[in-house]
C-alpha cells in the first residue's frame, strides 16, 4: 500500500451513518456539485526489532486545503478524537468517516493530527534507555502529542468515493541507539503516511463495494434489517450500523449453542445488548452491509478481556500473560473498567477450565480436527502458545499497581481468537495454502517457517478467506510482505502444519 501517493483526507463519521457527528464540515458550504467520500485507515511494514503488541492512537483532526479557496477542518468526535489500534490495521481495516457533501473539485493537500500515541512492544532489539526496556522484555512507550502528518500530493474529487490511509510503521517508529522515537512527519525522503483509491486492485470486492471492516466487537441491537455493533466507552470507538442482505453469513457462537442455522438478525440476536463481532462491507455511498456476524458470548455479557499471550508460566501450569487488545466489559457491575488497549494482564485459570474455538464460520474443525481438538480439548496451559490471541472470561479481578500487572483470577473460559501479524511468504505458494516465516518476536518460535491455511471460494461466501490485493485463486506472492489475520494452533514442539488458519491476507 505504501506506493500509493495520492492525496487523502478523512472526517469526523458523517451524521447520515454515525450519532456522533457535531455538524456540518467547516468550510464546506461552497455552492456546486458535491460527493460522499469515505476513509479507512490501515497499517503496514512494523519495525524489525519491535513485535508490536499494540500501537494506539488517537486521530482528533483534519485540515483539507484547496488549490483554491479556504481550508475546511474536520473535527473528529468534537475534538476528542478516537482511538484505533494500528497492530490490527497490518490484517485489517479502521472505518474514519464518511463525510456527505464534499465539494468536488481538486485539492493539495491533507494535515491530520493525532492527539498522542501508546506503544506496547516486544524488544527484540538493543536495550533503550528511552523509554527504559531491556532487550528480551515487553514494554510500553507513551508519546505525548499533538502529531501531524501533511500529505501534499493532488487529488481530485469527482464524485462519491473512497480513500484508505496507509501508516507505515517502520517510518514512523524509528530507533537510533538506545532511544525509541515517534515521527508522523512525511519528509523528502520518508513517507510516514500516504492514501490510497478505494477499493484497491484485487480487494476481490464486488462493484459499488469500496472495503471491508471486519472482526469490528461491541454490543448489537437489532431494529428489522439493521443490526448496530457499539463498542464499550473504555474502547473510545465510534459505532457502525448495518444492514443485511441475501448474501449475509450467519455463525453460531464459540460453543455453538447460539445463532445455530440462523438466517436472520434477530434469530441471532433475540435480545439487546449481545456480544457480537462483525465484518461488514463498506458501500461505494457509505453505507454497511453485514457480510458475517456472530454472536460472541451468552446474554447478558459478562467481563471478558482478549488479549496477545506473551508469557507461560513455566512452573505453573494455570498461569499465563497477555497483553490486552480488545474489551467487553459486562452491562453492569464490570470488574475490569481500569483496564486499557495495551496493558498487561496476568491470567489464573480455574480449576476445570473451558476451551473454545472462535472459527467465524470457517470450515478449521471439519478440515483439521486434531488442531482444533489439540486446542479444545485442553485443561491448562499447556494448549497455549506464546503469540496466540485469546478472550478469557474474568470472575475476579485485581487492578494493576505500579508496576504490578492487572491479575484476572478464577477465569474459567478461554476462547482462541485472531493473531493479528505482518510475515514474508515463502514456498511453496498456492491459493489455498503458503509458508511464512519472520514473525515478530514475540511469537513462540519466530524464526521458524510456518504454514498457513487459505480457504478458498467465492469471495463473501461463508467459510472463506477474506482476500485483499491477491487475486482470487491466486497465491501470494513472494513479495511484499502480507498482513495475516489468522487462527494460530500448534503444539510445543512446532508439529502441526499448517499453524494458521487464516480469515484474511493482505498482501501489503
Amino acid at each position: 500500500m505504501k506506493s500509493y501517493k495520492s492525496f487523502v483526507f478523512f472526517s469526523l463519521i458523517a451524521c447520515l451513518v454515525l450519532s456522533s457527528c457535531s455538524g456540518v464540515p467547516k468550510g464546506s458550504t461552497s455552492v456546486g456539485s458535491t460527493a460522499n467520500v469515505s476513509f479507512i485507515m490501515v497499517a503496514d511494514t512494523p519495525p524489525p526489532n519491535l513485535g508490536l503488541l499494540s500501537f494506539k492512537v488517537v486521530a482528533t483532526s483534519i485540515v483539507l486545503t484547496p488549490s483554491t479557496g479556504t481550508a475546511t477542518t474536520f473535527d473528529i468526535n468534537s475534538g476528542n478524537g478516537y482511538s484505533f489500534d494500528l497492530v490490527r490495521l497490518q490484517s485489517d481495516s479502521a472505518f474514519l468517516g464518511t463525510v456527505a457533501k464534499v465539494p468536488t473539485g481538486t485539492y493539495s493537500s491533507i494535515a491530520i493530527t493525532f492527539a498522542s500515541a501508546e506503544v506496547t512492544f516486544y524488544n527484540n532489539g538493543v536495550s533503550l534507555t528511552s523509554p527504559a526496556c531491556a532487550s528480551g522484555t515487553v514494554c510500553v512507550a507513551t508519546f505525548a502529542g499533538p502529531f501531524t502528518s501533511t500529505i501534499t500530493t493532488s487529488r481530485s474529487i469527482t464524485g462519491n468515493a473512497g480513500i484508505g490511509i496507509d501508516l507505515n510503521l517502520e517510518n514512523i517508529l524509528t530507533g537510533s541507539g538506545t532511544t525509541l522515537s515517534l515521527n508522523f512527519t512525511n519528509s523528502s525522503t520518508t513517507t510516514a503516511v500516504s492514501d490510497f483509491t478505494l477499493p484497491r486492485a484485487n480487494s476481490n470486492l464486488a462493484s459499488g463495494q469500496l472495503d471491508l471492516i471486519e472482526d469490528f466487537t461491541g454490543l448489537a441491537t437489532v431494529s428489522g434489517s439493521k443490526v448496530t455493533i457499539t463498542p464499550a466507552t473504555l474502547m473510545n470507538r465510534a459505532p457502525i450500523t448495518a444492514s443485511s442482505a441475501s448474501g449475509t453469513n450467519y455463525d453460531s457462537d464459540p460453543t455453538g449453542s447460539l445463532c445455530a442455522a440462523q438466517t436472520t438478525l434477530s434469530g441471532c440476536f433475540p435480545t439487546a445488548n449481545e456480544a457480537a463481532s462483525m465484518d461488514a462491507i463498506l458501500n461505494s455511498d457509505g453505507t454497511f452491509t453485514v457480510q458475517e456476524i456472530e454472536p460472541l458470548l451468552a446474554s447478558p455479557v459478562v467481563d471478558t478481556v482478549e488479549g496477545t499471550v506473551v508469557s507461560i508460566a513455566t512452573n505453573n501450569t494455570t498461569q499465563f500473560g497477555i497483553v490486552v487488545t480488545d474489551i467487553l466489559p459486562a452491562t453492569s457491575g464490570s470488574l475490569i473498567s481500569s483496564l486499557s488497549i495495551g496493558a498487561p494482564l496476568t491470567v489464573n485459570l480455574a480449576i476445570g477450565p473451558v476451551f473454545h474455538v472462535d472459527t467465524k464460520g470457517l470450515p478449521v474443525a471439519n478440515s483439521f480436527p486434531s488442531s482444533t481438538g489439540h486446542f479444545t480439548q485442553s485443561t491448562d496451559t499447556t494448549g497455549l502458545q506464546l503469540g496466540q490471541s485469546v478472550a478469557i472470561h474474568v470472575n475476579a479481578f485485581t487492578a494493576a499497581n505500579g508496576t504490578t500487572a492487572a491479575i484476572a483470577n478464577n477465569v474459567d473460559t478461554v476462547t482462541l481468537r485472531w493473531s493479528r501479524f505482518t510475515a514474508s511468504p515463502t514456498q511453496p505458494l498456492s491459493s489455498s495454502a503458503f509458508f511464512m516465516n519472520t514473525l515478530p518476536a514475540y511469537f513462540v518460535a519466530p524464526t521458524t517457517t510456518f504454514g498457513a491455511e487459505i480457504f478458498i471460494g467465492t469471495p463473501g461466501a461463508k467459510g472463506v478467506t477474506n482476500l485483499d490485493g491477491i487475486a482470487n485463486g491466486s497465491a501470494p506472492a513472494s513479495t511484499p510482505a502480507v498482513g495475516v489475520r489468522a487462527l494460530f494452533i500448534d503444539t510445543t514442539a512446532n508439529t502441526f502444519n499448517p499453524a494458521f488458519f487464516a480469515a484474511k491476507v493482505r498482501q501489503h
